[in-house]
């Protein structure tokens, strides 16, 4: 054995394996950084994790890796990097001990440089990048490179390195976030659904309650409809008996005027028989003591003749009367047969208004059954979907 690998071998005993020493320290630190993000709730960034390790020149030897690992034995790699601080390279410390720790290994790659064993192609990534995306990157590396730490740049300059425990922690710290806002989606859907279920019970009861007074105006307005009916029908007979009421008025008119004119035709042969009643008591008084019988008689025709004049014309001026009260009545009647014509015409109208207000009425009232049919189907959906989510819930 060479006096390289046993100069080796000796440090690694004395010092312990500095890679493990190395992932007990990150675990600490990760650990402590997972109690953070847990309480915090925040969302992880590669910031957050971020390790400084050192940027370390092409050409730089084995041997002097070696020594820096030694003196810091809780760095999980190192960077290659150029003199503009720009990274290309990654050296991870568990493959660089594994390559040193082979026999012959100390002798063959102690004084070559470090670039022979690093890897040139790592995944490097802006410090500022999405850790979701970060972490699918990582994911969809080769095996060989599953385990290798993620280089993190700052406008193109090293800032750090993420280890794969960094990325598990960062990956954990999501999911937990995640199912904390799936949490929150869930219980602030039940509430929601919880609330929605409830407005359509009040909106269902609030239609059934709707649905009875449209029921109860479709009754009071067939009611009012048939009482409308009635009285139109009333005023319908009362308008035919005034009707009636006024051809009578019109022949008693007729008769009156009838009475009238023969009133006047005895009042001329009460004239004429009073005339007759005088010629013949003149001509009795000639003929002396002849004759007085005869003027007797005719004294009594004239005191008739008279008689018949007065009644004839007390007569006349009753019918008069008559007349008169006879015309006033057909003009009231005719008149009152107007009024009430109108108001049958109102009556018919207002029959008409509630025959429209009946088909409003059923008409809302079918709506009024749609809307507590579609708010009840609506509200057991949404028991439904608030049972889903007590089953599919902690919370529950």
């Amino acid at each position: 054995m060479s006096t390289l690998y046993a100069d080796l071998e000796q440090s690694i005993r004395a010092n312990g394996n500095p890679a493990q020493e190395g992932n007990a320290s990150a675990q600490g630190h990760t650990e402590a950084s997972v109690q953070g993000g847990g309480e915090s709730g925040d969302r992880p960034t590669p910031a957050e994790y971020c390790r400084m390790v050192p940027l370390l020149d092409a050409q730089t030897s084995c041997r002097e890796v070696l020594e820096l690992i030694k003196e810091q034995p809780d760095l999980p790699c190192v960077v290659i990097g150029g003199k503009e601080g720009e990274p290309f390279g990654l050296v991870m410390r568990d493959t660089f001990y594994r390559k040193l720790t082979g026999r012959f290994g100390a002798d063959l790659y102690f004084g070559r440089p470090v670039e022979k064993f690093a890897d040139m192609q790592p995944l490097i990534a802006d410090i500022g990048a999405d850790p979701g995306l970060l972490i699918q990157q990582a994911l969809d590396r080769p095996e060989s490179q599953f385990y290798d730490c993620v280089i993190l740049t700052d406008h193109g300059q090293l800032a750090g390195v993420l280890t794969v425990l960094d990325l598990m922690i960062m990956s954990g710290l999501l999911q937990t976030g995640a199912e904390q806002r799936r949490r929150q989606t869930v219980a602030e859907s039940f509430r929601h659904v919880t609330g929605m279920e409830e407005s359509l019970q009040q909106v269902a009861e609030a239609a059934n309650a709707t649905l009875m007074e449209c029921r109860r105006m479709k009754e009071w307005s067939l009611n009012g409809r048939s009482k409308l009916d009635e009285v139109s029908q009333s005023y319908s007979n009362v308008v035919e008996r005034m009707n009636e009421n006024q051809q009578q008025v019109t022949r008693l008119i007729q008769d009156v005027d009838t009475i009238s004119a023969l009133t006047r035709t005895i009042s001329e042969l009460a004239d004429k028989s009073n005339l007759l009643a005088m010629n013949a008591s003149i001509e009795a008084a000639h003929a002396g003591e002849h004759g007085r019988g005869f003027q007797v008689v005719a004294a009594e025709v004239r005191s008739l003749a008279g008689q018949t004049r007065q009644l004839a014309t007390d007569i006349s001026g009753l019918l008069g009367s008559i007349g008169r009260l006879a015309k006033e009545t057909g003009a009231l009647t005719t008149a009152g047969v107007g009024e009430i014509t109108a108001s049958a015409e109102l009556l018919g109208e207002g029959s008409r208004m509630f025959g429209e207000l009946e088909k409003a009425v059923e008409h809302v009232e079918g709506t009024g059954e749609t809307v507590n049919r579609l708010a009840g189907d609506t509200a057991m959906r949404a028991a439904v979907i608030r049972q889903e989510l007590e089953k599919g819930s902690s919370f529950a």
